[in-house]
């Protein structure tokens, strides 16, 4: 673990499916072995904030963690602080060590 991944967070997905009485059901689940990864959260000030909001809307948090194969955008992050929505997972250069996830809270 690096010495600034300090906060615990869990990766979410939505699941869908039908209560008992045949209704749809759409709950934001936590990812089976994704729960209580060690990750850095960091906010994007300056130079980076305008680069991520070129192609992305209200990027406010970086977080960052070892690679983990399977995590989208469609996927949501949660932390202490609240939960986030992953606007973009990166696996940086491409070499399965560490997944970069730039996201916004989830209001």
């Amino acid at each position: 673990m690096r010495a600034d991944m300090r906060n615990k967070i869990t990766i979410l997905a939505l699941q869908s499916g039908y209560d008992p009485e045949g209704e749809p059901i759409n709950d934001w689940q936590s990812v089976e072995g994704l729960t209580n990864l060690w990750a850095s959260k960091e906010p994007l000030l300056g130079n980076e904030f305008f680069a991520a909001e070129q192609t992305q809307s209200k990027v406010e948090v970086k977080f960052r963690t070892r690679y983990i194969q399977g995590v989208t955008n469609e996927m949501r992050v949660q932390d202490d602080e609240g939960i986030y929505e992953i606007l973009s997972a990166i696996n940086v250069k491409n070499l399965n060590r560490e997944l970069l996830m730039y996201c916004k809270k989830v209001k």
